[in-house]
């Protein structure tokens, strides 16, 4: 008992100096091939054991911030997207919680890119096979709407979307997908009480499934655009203003 005991709170400890330890490279507190401090002097500052701060390295060095060289330090290393989802949760909140404005700009604009053009490609691009499964999920939605049936539909709207991605016959667009959606996850959980409903309406559900049927890709982009700017509205007040990001 008491050993399952300590293994989780050696694992919320290196949990916590991991995320510390992230923010600080992605701050560039630590530059690019810089040494870390050691084990030692990191355990000392976090005041944990130094089990606690190697997981918490192992965990940066699995995500590919760091290199440990045994014997010689841990390194930090240049950021990149097999970082994942860790990397864009230290850059879109603060250590208090909070979300850091310009980036979540930079993500709004981001994501919009992103899912106006993977819809446009799923639209002209999209087979039989992908049309169905995008059809027969819209489908699903619809019946369980007018049933009352609710409690499906976030996995059901997931799977949407997961199917476009799949239409653009262009693999890169689904991991561009996952770790999106992971990281709108985590801003809704985090702004929950900020954030509207922002499920597609079942009209324009109707209209997305012809303009699928039809290979609409203006109909298609047009819906998604203005279900796009749904949260983007909501989230206007925790970004930077339009024209501050104009002049910069």
């Amino acid at each position: 008992m008491n050993n399952h005991t300590d293994g989780r709170h050696n694992r919320t400890l290196s949990c916590n100096v991991a995320e510390i330890l992230t923010r600080r490279i992605v701050a560039g507190e630590y530059p690019v091939r810089s040494k870390l401090p050691t084990e030692r002097l990191l355990s000392e500052e976090f005041k944990v054991n130094r089990h606690a701060v190697r997981e918490a390295l192992k965990r940066l060095e699995a995500i590919g911030l760091v290199e440990i060289k045994h014997g010689s330090g841990i390194y930090v290393q240049p950021l990149h997207l097999t970082a994942g989802v860790e990397i864009f949760d230290a850059m879109l909140f603060r250590a208090d919680g909070s979300v850091e404005p310009t980036f979540l700009s930079n993500m709004l604009d981001f994501r919009r890119h992103v899912m106006i053009n993977m819809t446009q490609l799923a639209a002209e691009r999209r087979k039989p096979r992908e049309l169905g499964r995008i059809c027969r999920i819209i489908d699903d939605i619809i019946f369980n709407r007018r049933k009352g049936l609710l409690e499906d539909e976030t996995a059901l709207g997931y799977s949407f979307f997961e199917q476009i991605a799949a239409a653009t016959q262009n693999r890169v667009y689904t991991l561009v997908f996952v770790t999106l959606s992971q990281v709108f996850r985590n801003i809704r959980n985090a702004l929950a009480k900020e954030l509207p409903d922002d499920k597609i309406s079942t009209d324009d559900l109707l209209r997305l499934r012809e303009a699928f049927e039809r290979s609409d890709k203006t109909v298609a982009v047009e819906i998604i655009a203005g279900w796009l700017q749904i949260m983007e509205q909501a989230l206007a007040p925790f970004c930077i203003p339009e024209e501050d990001r104009q002049g910069a």
